[in-house]
């Protein structure tokens, strides 16, 4: 049984005012620049040594490990899934910005036409989730 979840935009948004954080307090809770370099350094590094192993491996040769690896780099291990991936987001925002415009010049509010549009555009993110889901079950079980 799969759960609806909607959007909702609110015109309102809440402040919560808390204490300043001690520099010691930021540094331990926040990567810092050096580190956010080296983690995307190092993915890009991950990145590439799996396009390699996975471009010179025949698929049933391709390990469980090797698998976990790719867990979360789908995105971008293949430039055409990057791309269309890309231009899918961008279409949901534009479609979203673009009712909220129209709405705006209306001078109406539908939160629900909102979250519809939303839904709607997000459907094929969904469907990629599970596709990946299941094709990782399958292989790696």
């Amino acid at each position: 049984p799969t759960t609806k979840r909607s959007v909702r935009f609110s015109e309102t948004s809440q402040l919560f005012i808390t204490e300043p954080r001690t520099s010691s307090g930021k540094e331990s809770s926040w990567y810092s620049k050096e580190d956010r370099d080296v983690l995307k350094r190092q993915f890009k590094m991950d990145v590439q040594e799996t396009r390699r192993k996975l471009a010179s491996t025949p698929m049933p040769m391709v390990g469980q490990d090797d698998l976990h690896n790719c867990v979360g780099m789908e995105l971008v291990l293949s430039y055409d899934i990057y791309s269309s991936t890309r231009k899918r987001r961008q279409n949901h925002v534009h479609a979203i910005l673009e009712a909220q415009t129209r709405q705006k010049r209306l001078k109406i509010h539908d939160e629900a036409e909102l979250s519809l549009i939303s839904e709607r555009s997000s459907e094929w993110v969904i469907s990629r989730a599970h596709d990946v889901a299941v094709m990782y079950w399958t292989v790696i079980k």
